[in-house]
């Protein structure tokens, strides 16, 4: 087990789990094995986070473009998307982790619908870690949500408009709760953000590992983690 980390360690590390589908044409393996793979990278990675004392950690699962992708191929995510919110309950459960769903999943198929919304009612009294599944996810879609909450209630006559400030805006947000980010990690050796959490990213450190997510284990997380705390953040100063 690693030791806490310093004060200076991240409280909330975003991760996109880029790599999936490339894991798998590499090793030759069906593409459903590089997303089962990742279940366990996503495992592990909890169970990293706990042990450095990283109190919040949000994952882009499947963002609101992965619809385009093959419809075989969104059949299967839904059905690890089931499977994953069964087979993680107890495990998560005793790691006092409390899972909450960021997006729309009202369009997923029924069972991974049912099995998310069971795996939040199951954890929301863990305190321990936080863990925010990104699922039909979009950034621009979360800040247009919030700006439509807000058009909606001056419209409405219940609430000035100048009132609204970045405290407010922020309270319309899909996890108000949940502090920005951090540390932001990508995996696959891309160099962008890819529509995710674009209002809440606005003074996080980057860190981009060229290891493809089934991959990804303990070590690359206490790697990124490390380089973290070297860093000096200014936030514009």
């Amino acid at each position: 087990m690693h030791a806490p980390l310093p004060q200076s360690a991240p409280a909330h590390v975003a991760i996109i789990m880029d790599g999936n589908r490339r894991w798998a044409a590499r090793t030759g393996a069906p593409v459903i094995e590089g997303y089962r793979r990742g279940i366990g990278a996503l495992r592990t990675t909890v169970s990293a986070a706990i042990d450095l004392g990283v109190r919040a950690l949000t994952v882009y699962g499947f963002s609101t473009e992965n619809w385009r992708r093959e419809p075989g191929e969104i059949a299967m995510l839904m059905q690890l998307c089931a499977v994953f919110a069964q087979s993680e309950r107890d495990s998560l459960t005793r790691q006092g982790v409390r899972v909450r769903v960021l997006g729309d999943i009202e369009p997923f198929a029924f069972p991974a619908r049912a099995g998310l919304r069971a795996l939040m009612r199951a954890t929301q009294r863990n305190g321990r870690l936080t863990l925010n599944l990104a699922l039909n996810y979009s950034g621009r879609a979360e800040i247009l949500h919030a700006v439509k909450s807000i058009a909606f209630e001056v419209a409405r006559g219940t609430l000035d408009a100048n009132a609204v400030d970045e405290e407010l805006f922020r309270s319309r947000l899909y996890e108000p709760q949940t502090p920005d980010p951090d540390l932001l990690i990508r995996t696959g050796g891309d160099f962008r953000i890819s529509n995710f959490l674009l209002y809440q990213l606005a003074y996080t450190e980057l860190v981009t590992l060229p290891v493809l997510w089934p991959d990804f284990g303990a070590e690359h997380f206490a790697r990124a983690v490390h380089d973290f705390t070297e860093r000096e953040r200014r936030f514009g100063r």
